[in-house]
């Protein structure tokens, strides 16, 4: 007998109970042998497939039900499907369900399951069905035969109730795979399955008093702004806010503008889920760029083509298109929307949303640090600016550095000082976190090389981190990060890494397709190091960090957002930072980065600048 996660005693508890169609279709799933693991709802990104089933054998059917009656439904030649009335007339429908089967496909494929080196197209160890438990076979492929969107249709099987009565087990296994690769699956189930994925995840979350006033919200304020420095609980603060709101029955669009945020951010938020006994599909995890292209694609969907604007900028132009088709009445909406690394958003972006996509009396949360400032867009921050965003009251401010290894955090605030323009937040160190005399609490191991020749920077972080591992052998390779700023570095430090014979999961590319399709597969329990470059690692932590500064003009501010990814090690164990720089401007901060020593005192302040 298939496992049900949920169990199907839970059935009651659904965000959307099930109907005829999906129970019956539940009963058959539950026929087949225990190897079967199958997801009632699971969340894929901004999808909600009915069931997901996975084999570690067969591998993964994502299976869509529509409990429609034959009589009640048609399909036109051009691939529209036709609802009869009441009245005996024929409307076009909205769904199109062979096309939203193959969504769920690719999806689960690119975004969950596929390795960084497989092409865009699924194999078929991912699949996707259709079931009509209402229609026979025979009905049920007639009525989707053409495709609606694309050829690519054709591979997403259909059957009826016949079908669904008969053989189950050929639904779910399809024409047969080749065992798929056990990393890929366990890395799905993680996805799929309320997040137990980091160890401190695991455990209940222990806010700071600023997070857990972010988590609360005692005022009860429908719009929101919060500032604080790297690790002053920010993220942490906002993905509980989801889960609280999840909690209590509301539909959350929590958004960033980087995709690999967002990937980071759906772990945080399913692990406080788990911890409120929300149901996490009701928080939807999705960049900003993302959510836009969703919404026009939907609106095309049902036949409303948005303008295009073929001398914008493609990430400028999805958002034009999108605000078209919110304002033809084609807008999500959500309970909520909460903004992580919001520094990195525009004006204009965000009263897109708070004009179509929250809903009236929604809530609206904006989180920021200027200082992490990478993408040039603080201007919009600005009070002036503002003044326009709907925001009432001042900023809430937080400066506690819970994150970070606390000898660490003032040496950041120096490096920001000295190097940085522009405002800037300086992170604290709570007295609670500053280390006794004698120990090691959250305290770093630093290295810092200066190089001559930029050409070499990502070969010597490469090697840097070959060196701490054969030097620290107790370092586990999913809790080390190298972070650079060009594609091309990176490259060149995983050839370096791979060919020690270690194991990189990383989201460089040579082409913007690549890098994209990297970007999509990055997730925090991935297995092996992790390199990414750092624009790509904003929100994100790690206990062993080496970070590569180069030449460019925005290279010191990078560097100061690397190394405010570092995470303190609450176990008692160091945490290791590791620079390598080839920037000989600021080849004198050596000496305070490597031999600045925390004075005990309650209060930590910045060192003194070399």
């Amino acid at each position: 007998m298939a496992q049900f996660r949920p169990s199907l005693d839970e059935l009651n508890h659904l965000v959307t109970p099930l109907n005829d169609g999906e129970r019956e279709t539940a009963r058959a799933l539950e026929t087949l042998d225990d190897g079967w693991t199958v997801y009632i709802q699971p969340r894929v990104g901004p999808d909600l497939p009915d069931f997901i089933a996975v084999h570690d054998r067969f591998g993964v059917c994502a299976i869509e039900v529509k409990d429609w009656r034959p009589t009640l439904y048609r399909q036109r030649d051009d691939g529209v499907i036709e609802h009869r009335s009441h009245a005996g007339g024929w409307t076009a429908c909205a769904e199109q369900p062979r096309y939203q089967a193959y969504r769920y496909r690719t999806s689960i494929f690119d975004n969950h399951f596929a390795t960084p080196d497989q092409g865009q197209h699924p194999t078929e160890a991912v699949r996707a069905v259709v079931v009509f438990p209402q229609m026979s076979n025979e009905q049920a492929r007639k009525l989707v035969e053409q495709p609606s969107v694309t050829d690519d249709e054709h591979g997403v099987a259909v059957w009826g109730g016949d079908g669904l009565r008969q053989s189950i087990d050929r639904i779910v296994r399809g024409r047969g795979c080749t065992t798929p690769v056990s990393s890929s699956l366990a890395r799905l189930r993680r996805s799929l399955a309320e997040s137990s994925i980091l160890t401190e995840l695991r455990q209940p979350a222990r806010l700071s008093p600023d997070a857990a006033n972010i988590e609360r919200n005692p005022s009860n304020a429908r719009i929101r702004r919060v500032r604080g420095a790297a690790g002053s609980g920010k993220s942490f603060g906002l993905a509980a806010r989801a889960a609280r709101l999840a909690a209590d029955g509301k539909q959350v669009l929590v958004l960033s503008f980087n995709v690999t945020l967002t990937n980071y951010l759906r772990t945080l938020v399913n692990a406080r889920c788990r911890e409120y006994g929300a149901n996490p599909t009701r928080v939807t995890c999705v960049s900003f760029h993302s959510l836009c292209r969703r919404i026009v694609d939907d609106a095309e969907r049902t036949g409303v083509l948005t303008m295009r604007h073929p001398d914008v900028e493609w990430f400028d132009e999805i958002v034009l298109r999108a605000r078209e088709a919110c304002e033809l009445g084609h807008a999500p909406r959500f309970d909520a929307v909460l903004i992580d690394e919001g520094q990195d958003f525009t004006l204009d972006w965000w009263n897109l949303l708070r004009e179509h996509v929250v809903v009236d009396d929604g809530e609206m949360l904006l989180v920021a640090d200027p200082t992490q400032d990478v993408y040039e867009k603080r201007s919009w921050t600005d009070e002036d600016q503002m003044l326009g965003a709907g925001f009432s009251g001042r900023w809430t401010k937080l400066s506690g550095s819970y994150r970070m290894p606390s000898d660490l955090t003032p040496i950041a605030n120096a490096f920001a000082e000295r190097f940085l323009p522009g405002e800037k937040l300086s992170g604290t160190c709570p007295e609670e976190d500053v280390a006794d005399e004698g120990t090691s609490h959250s305290r770093s191991i630093r290295r810092w090389r200066n190089i001559d020749r930029p050409s070499d920077l990502g070969t010597e972080v490469g090697r840097e981190v070959i060196r701490l591992l054969e030097t620290n052998k107790g370092l586990v390779l999913s809790d080390i990060a190298f972070l650079l700023e060009s594609h091309d570095d990176g490259i060149r430090a995983v050839h370096e890494i791979e060919a020690a014979g270690y194991r990189v999961n990383h989201a460089f590319g040579r082409t913007k397709a690549e890098r994209g399709r990297r970007k999509h597969r990055f997730w925090p329990d991935a297995d092996g190091i992790k390199g990414c470059t750092i624009h790509s690692f904003k929100g994100w932590e790690t206990p062993t960090l080496v970070m590569g500064i180069g030449v460019s003009i925005g290279a010191r501010r990078l560097a100061y957002v690397s190394m405010t990814r570092a995470k303190g090690n609450w176990t008692g164990a160091h945490s290791y930072v590791s620079v390598v720089n080839a920037d000989l401007g600021i080849a004198p901060f050596q000496s305070t980065f490597e031999k600045w020593a925390a004075p005990v005192v309650t209060r930590l302040e910045a060192p003194a600048i070399a």
